[in-house]
């Protein structure tokens, strides 16, 4: 399947990077959409703290995975 940010938008991404995506399959599609999209790549570079956290709560590892996502956008050349 063809991942576009059509079908998969920032609800999705954010969905990523808190991990509360579906499963491997679409983790899978979300990365291949940042790394192959500008569009998607910008949402990712756009995501704030307070778009993944709870109440000024923070989880490492969301921001281990949007850390990867951001690395996967930068490659590209999504505006910062």
């Amino acid at each position: 399947m063809c991942a576009v940010l059509a079908i998969y938008g920032k609800e999705d991404i954010l969905a990523y990077v808190r991990g509360t995506l579906g499963g491997k399959e679409e983790q899978q599609e979300i990365e291949s959409l940042v790394k192959s999209d500008l569009r998607a790549a910008d949402v990712v570079e756009n995501i704030q703290a307070d778009d993944i956290g709870d109440d000024g709560t923070f989880d490492i590892e969301a921001f281990r995975r949007l850390r990867k996502l951001r690395e996967m956008a930068n490659k590209i050349g999504a505006r910062s």
